[in-house]
C-alpha cells in the first residue's frame, strides 16, 4: 500500500538550488501526476539516503525545473542491515521478491544461481531490479533503496554476505528445518544484522545445504506449510518486522 504523504521523485546528486529536472522525473512531476507550478513535493536520493523539499517553479513542453532545499537524512530507513539471498526461480518471481525486500526493509538483495536455478538471468537483469527496487522504495516512503548485485553463484554469495555482514545471523530457510524461524528471530539483539538465503522451486539439494550450513547459515523452518519461494521473503521479512516492533515497543 502506498503512503497518503507528499509525491515522493527518485533523484541522484541532491543539492540545494534551482535544478532542471532529468526527463525522466520531468514527465513524472508534470505528466503523470499532473503537478503546477508552486506544487510542493520531495525528492530523494535512494543511494545516499538523503531527501529534500521541492517546489516545481517552472514548465516547459518537454523540461521542468524544480527548487531543491536543504537535503537532510532520509525520516525513513531500515534501522537494521539485512541482506536477502534469493536463488533465482522461473520467470519474473525475482520482481516480486525485489519488491517486498525492499519494503519490508531488506538493504541488500544477491540474486544467487542454485543447481536447481532454471533461469540463468544475464548481469543487466540486475539494472532492471535495481530499477524495480527505487520504485518500491519510492511507493512504501522509504528513504533509500536497497543495493542490488548481479546474479551471482551460491557459494559466492554466501561468502559475500558472511564477508559483508560480519557478526549478521545467517539464517537459511528450508521447509524441514528442525529450528523455528520465530526463536532465531526473538533472540536476535537490536542493531544486529540479519542475512537470510532461500532456495529456488525445487529447494537446495543436500550439498548445497552443506555449503550453507559451512557458511554459517542455520537452517530454519517457516510454520508447517511450505511456500512458493516467491512467498518466503514476505513472509519471513515481515515476521522480523513483527518481532523487532513488539521488542522495541
Amino acid at each position: 500500500m502506498s503512503g497518503a504523504g507528499p509525491l515522493r521523485v527518485p533523484l541522484g546528486s541532491i543539492a540545494a538550488g534551482v535544478v532542471a529536472l532529468p526527463a525522466d522525473a520531468a514527465s513524472y512531476v508534470v505528466r503523470v501526476h499532473r503537478l503546477r507550478e508552486g506544487d510542493r513535493f520531495v525528492v530523494f536520493d535512494p543511494e545516499l539516503g538523503i531527501e529534500a523539499d521541492a517546489t516545481l517553479e517552472a514548465i516547459g513542453k518537454r523540461s521542468a525545473e524544480a527548487r531543491i532545499e536543504v537535503p537532510r537524512p532520509a525520516a525513513l530507513r531500515p534501522g537494521r542491515r539485512v541482506t536477502w539471498i534469493q536463488a533465482v526461480g522461473k520467470g519474473d518471481k525475482m520482481d516480486a521478491v525485489v519488491r517486498d525486500a525492499t519494503e519490508l526493509g531488506a538493504t541488500r538483495i544477491i540474486p544467487a544461481i542454485s543447481a536447481r536455478s532454471v533461469a540463468r538471468p544475464a548481469e543487466d537483469r540486475a539494472q532492471r531490479w535495481r530499477r524495480i527496487a527505487v520504485e518500491a522504495a519510492r511507493q512504501c516512503g522509504r528513504g533509500d533503496a536497497p543495493r542490488v548485485d548481479a546474479p551471482m553463484s551460491l557459494a559466492a554469495a554466501l561468502a559475500e554476505a558472511q564477508a559483508a555482514e560480519g557478526g549478521a545471523l545467517g539464517m537459511c530457510l528450508d521447509p524441514y528445518a528442525e529450528t523455528p524461524l520465530g526463536a532465531r528471530l526473538a533472540a536476535l539483539a537490536p542493531g544486529v544484522g540479519a542475512a537470510f538465503v532461500v532456495g529456488p522451486e525445487g529447494g537446495f539439494t543436500p550439498e548445497e545445504l552443506g555449503v550453507c550450513a559451512t557458511l554459517g547459515f542455520e537452517r530454519v523452518r517457516l510454520g508447517a506449510l511450505t511456500l512458493r519461494t516467491e512467498t518466503v521473503c514476505a513472509a519471513a521479512l515481515g515476521a522480523l518486522i513483527a518481532v523487532s516492533d513488539a521488542r522495541a515497543g
